[in-house]
């Protein structure tokens, strides 16, 4: 089994925030592709495959952080899936498919926002989906969640 592990992006930044999964278990991958893309306050980067294998388990979800050296994922060099993971696979891809229209649209919507400003609006309790972007390109500042909160 080899584990994927969130390697150092930047001198400066010990954790990333993934923004996109490009793969599921039990989907084979070469060596090379790209599975997941992740986001710094700095910088958006993908993470490639190192060998050619089947995704056993992701274990950092789409919107979750993760510090350098977590591991994202689990692949097998084999490339044989397991089927007990591949049935649990789709029996959440059925469950999914099967969901209203509204959390559909609120997966779609995922707002790109750095780790740091993530945290903090965890921590006031702010919904960032609710949040209106001030910044560049309409991206949300920490003055932004600060308003939303109130504070």
């Amino acid at each position: 089994m080899i584990e994927v592990c969130l390697p150092k992006l930047a001198d400066d930044v010990d954790e990333s925030l993934m923004v996109l999964w490009f793969v599921s278990v039990g989907d084979f991958v070469e060596k090379g592709a790209p599975l997941v893309e992740v986001q710094t306050e700095k910088a958006v980067s993908e993470i490639t495959a190192e060998s050619s294998g089947t995704i056993q388990e992701i274990k950092v979800k789409r919107g979750d952080s993760a510090k350098i050296g977590d591991v994202l994922a689990t692949l097998d060099p084999d490339g044989a899936a397991d089927e007990k993971i591949v049935a649990q696979d789709e029996s959440a891809a059925t469950a999914t498919n099967n969901e209203t229209d509204s959390s559909a649209q609120e997966s779609s919507s995922f707002v790109r926002v750095s780790p740091r400003l993530r945290r903090l609006a965890k921590e006031l309790g702010v919904d960032l989906d609710a949040v209106k972007g001030s910044g560049k390109n309409g991206s949300i500042t920490e003055e932004d969640i600060r308003d939303e909160s109130g504070l």
